[in-house]
């Protein structure tokens, strides 16, 4: 369930044209033709769609363009600077690599504008897998030949690692490097996410997430002879498809969750998000798509190394999204008003894959 809009498009249409107009002192008659905010537009971001028009060198100029705002009340992660995360990510990845992002405009700290910290992008024309129905229920995805779905699982996956391909160091992505939670690999990421359990959690009790962190304590792998860049929230819903089949990534969104550190966590994320399409919408795997084995050999082929903690990955995938979704929780408790919403915490189908995963047994509300 996606946040809700935050914002009146009314309201900010003429601050967003002042705006504008101040980045592009060449231009004059700066216009917004059409602006929407989805009331439905992801769990971290809100996503402003606008149309625009002004005129440069005599000429007018039209642009179709996507605008992400950091959230006025939804927080979903505990460190979060959509500037540097997101625009720069992008920005740095177009600039210096082969992963397909959309081309980034402008950005804005000044949270005097809008509420909050904001930037443009070129928007793109393709298809994207829905989240709700899953695309593994209904969509393009699921109107696919199975040849053609076969090529569109394989370009997912190849283009998830073409982000892990990325020399980090070389296209200038070192702001990464969260010093604070300790030296850059596996140390490092276990600070930062007994912080995000910490930061979530206020000393609450879960029945799987407290299972599920004192396991991963045990089992964390030492795996720090790869450092990589890392997209965190991997999966074929952050990817836009287009090409004459729809099985070309022509985009890849959404990096609040980017770090550095094994790459492996993003086939991880992967693998875990695909079981969640599948298993929360009740479908089998489709045909053509690659299922858990088949993901990982092709993994391991284009990586050109064997996937040797992916059991890890897939538990740790589990328990930040069951810190995901209890932060929701929490939000949409405080914007209904309705407090039994909040058992979502615990009773929810991600909460249900990763006690099986842990082989446990899965939280069943009182009234089942």
């Amino acid at each position: 369930m996606p946040v809700s809009g935050q914002r009146d498009p009314n309201a900010i249409k003429d601050v967003l044209e002042q705006w504008m107009a101040g980045q592009m002192p060449e231009a004059t008659d700066v216009e917004i033709t059409n602006l929407v905010v989805p009331q439905t537009s992801g769990f971290s971001n809100e996503t402003f769609l606008l149309d625009a028009r002004w005129k440069e060198n005599g000429e007018t100029v039209e642009a179709e363009l996507v605008l992400r705002s950091q959230p006025v009340m939804s927080l979903l992660f505990p460190e979060i600077d959509l500037v540097t995360q997101q625009y720069l990510s992008m920005k740095l990845l177009g600039e210096h690599s082969n992963v397909p992002v959309p081309a980034t405009r402008w950005a804005e700290r000044d949270e005097s504008i809008i509420g909050g910290p904001f930037f443009m992008m070129d928007r793109l024309d393709g298809l994207v897998p829905g989240d709700a129905p899953a695309y593994t229920q209904e969509g393009f995805v699921v109107e696919m030949t199975a040849e053609e779905r076969a090529r569109w699982a394989y370009n997912g996956v190849e283009a998830l690692t073409r982000v892990s391909r990325v020399d980090w160091r070389a296209a200038g992505f070192q702001h990464l490097d969260q010093t604070h939670h300790g030296e850059l690999g596996p140390e490092q990421r276990r600070g930062y996410f007994e912080n995000y359990k910490n930061w979530a959690m206020k000393d609450q009790p879960h029945p799987v997430i407290d299972p599920a962190w004192d396991w991963l304590v045990a089992n964390w792998p030492d795996d720090g002879q790869f450092i990589e860049l890392c997209w965190g929230d991997a999966r074929p819903g952050n990817q836009m498809y287009g090409g004459a089949d729809n099985t070309e990534v022509i985009g890849v969104f959404d990096w609040e969750m980017v770090s550095l550190g094994n790459s492996e966590s993003d086939l991880g994320w992967w693998l875990f998000l695909q079981r969640f399409s599948l298993e929360s919408s009740g479908v089998s795997i489709l045909p053509g798509m690659l299922d858990r084995a088949a993901t990982i050999t092709l993994w391991e082929e284009l990586m050109n190394r064997p996937a040797t903690n992916v059991d890890f990955y897939e538990i740790l995938a589990g328990f930040q999204f069951c810190l995901v979704m209890c932060k929701l929780a929490e939000m949409y408790v405080i914007e209904s008003g309705d407090p039994a919403i909040g058992a979502m915490a615990i009773y929810n189908p991600v909460a249900t894959i990763t006690a099986n995963l842990l082989g446990i047994d899965p939280p069943v509300p009182p009234s089942a």
